[in-house]
């Protein structure tokens, strides 16, 4: 299970999944949507937001089901 490198706090695959799209596509450490906003300088809805975006495009990098944890 992959872990923010901020906070400590386990990852879901749409966080995972955001951080390639938004910082870089091969990283291979991650930060939670809370850290990630605050690294934007944004609201944590907003990260919501390019989530779903990203989802609806059809974007690859997410599930369409994100009841899975990352392994």
């Amino acid at each position: 299970m992959a872990h923010c490198f901020q906070c400590g706090r386990p990852l879901t695959c749409d966080e995972v999944a955001v951080y390639r799209k938004l910082v870089a596509r091969d990283a291979v450490q991650f930060m939670c949507k809370t850290c990630l906003a605050r690294y934007f300088e944004v609201e944590e809805e907003r990260i919501d937001q390019k989530i779903l975006q990203f989802k609806r495009q059809g974007c690859l990098l997410f599930t369409q089901n994100d009841s899975m944890e990352m392994e």
